[in-house]
């Protein structure tokens, strides 16, 4: 292939490749959320909590729709948003899950104390 052809297909793939890396890092993300969520679960769990807030789901997805910069519309953020929060409730009913001290301690390498209060962003 040459010329024009070619040309398009680099595009094609070096889109395609671009968006393999970020579902690579949206699944890593998603299961660093999950692991969290986890532990959210063990401490509410072990504290006598209920495990399901519907006004703090809310609240969620509420805040990803004012924060969405486009080009998805808010019913497109919503639903990802139910799904992502229906799966890591799944994820806790499936599985005991202790609590991780290091996350309720120890400042991560993102600058989040989780627990506490956020350092730096």
């Amino acid at each position: 292939m040459n010329g024009p052809i070619q040309d398009t297909w680099e595009l094609v793939q070096q889109r395609r490749n671009e968006i393999d890396r970020l579902d690579s890092e949206l699944l890593r993300l998603l299961s660093r959320r999950a692991r969290i969520s986890l532990d959210l679960a063990a401490i509410k769990k072990s504290s006598g909590l209920p495990l399901y807030d519907g006004k703090r789901e809310l609240q969620v997805i509420e805040r990803m729709c004012l924060q969405n910069p486009g080009p998805l519309g808010p019913e497109n953020v919503t639903s990802i948003f139910r799904c992502i929060i229906e799966e890591a409730r799944r994820a806790g009913e499936k599985q005991p899950h202790p609590v991780n001290p290091e996350l309720l301690s120890e400042e991560k390498a993102d600058g989040h104390q989780y627990g506490g209060k956020r350092v730096r962003s």
